[in-house]
């Protein structure tokens, strides 16, 4: 497989873009294939058999623009179908939990660990079975958060009600005295001084970009599939109609110029 190929990185939104920024930082050299599955937003509150077809899918047109690998820039869809998808591709699949378990062993001082996400992230228990067996002797609190991933797609994650509203659903975590939160949903960095508004500056927060980042470094190296120069300008695809997609993008990527598409994708 050629270094040059572009990666592809997916997710049910805008929340992947913390990630996709993240990236652009690190790897200036790489291309990346974005897509954000507007059409089917959010994740969070579908059954698994839905978000493994949507899943299913973005792969499948990411693999026909012959992408080297795909990062599964979803909580959602990296608790329910990655298993699945790695064994109907033949392709590397990066999730971003299992960088997250890896970015804890920054932390084994710590044993009181708080996970925030969508209903499904939650109810999978993805998080707590890959921290349990890295280390069975944490404490794992975990708290779903359904409100968050609409508040911020519609541009309402600053302001009073959203402050009110994350209080709401960190008021467990506080009273268990967590030590450290971690972000299970890429939208969420985007509400991160919110968070340590309510937590407080004693709490380490622990979000998917950062960990994502780390993460793929080792795996291009390590499969020799880091490119040495940028090919094209990176694509970003919504796959239907998103009011405050493309200004929340501009922020979040920290561009004035988007190299976006509308794209049905079906099968």
């Amino acid at each position: 497989m050629s270094k040059r190929l572009p990666i592809g990185i997916f997710d049910s939104g805008l929340g992947g873009l913390t990630v996709l920024k993240k990236l652009q930082e690190a790897f200036p050299q790489e291309t990346f294939i974005y897509i954000g599955d507007t059409a089917h937003l959010p994740y969070g509150n579908k059954s698994k058999q839905a978000i493994i077809e949507y899943s299913e899918l973005i792969s499948k047109y990411l693999i026909k623009q012959k992408v080297k690998l795909i990062i599964v820039a979803c909580n959602t869809a990296s608790s329910l179908a990655l298993s699945i998808l790695r064994q109907r591709f033949q392709i590397g699949f990066i999730d971003v939990i299992t960088p997250m378990s890896e970015a804890l062993k920054h932390y084994q001082q710590y044993h009181k660990i708080g996970v925030i996400g969508t209903h499904n992230t939650v109810k999978s228990n993805a998080y707590y079975n890959i921290l349990a067996k890295h280390n069975p002797k944490l404490e794992i609190f975990q708290q779903a958060c359904p409100l968050l991933v609409p508040l911020i797609e519609e541009d309402l994650h600053q302001g009073i009600i959203a402050d009110l509203i994350i209080e709401k659903y960190l008021k467990n975590l506080i009273k268990n005295n967590i030590q450290v939160l971690i972000l299970g949903c890429t939208h969420y960095p985007l509400i991160k001084e919110s968070i340590k508004r309510v937590m407080g500056t004693q709490i380490i927060i622990i979000d998917s970009a950062t960990a994502t980042t780390e993460y793929l470094k080792e795996y291009l190296n390590n499969n020799q599939l880091l490119s040495s120069s940028k090919e094209q300008q990176d694509q970003i695809i919504i796959t239907d109609q998103a009011n405050n997609f493309e200004s929340l993008a501009l922020k979040i990527l920290n561009t004035n110029k988007l190299n976006l598409e509308i794209l049905k994708i079906t099968k």
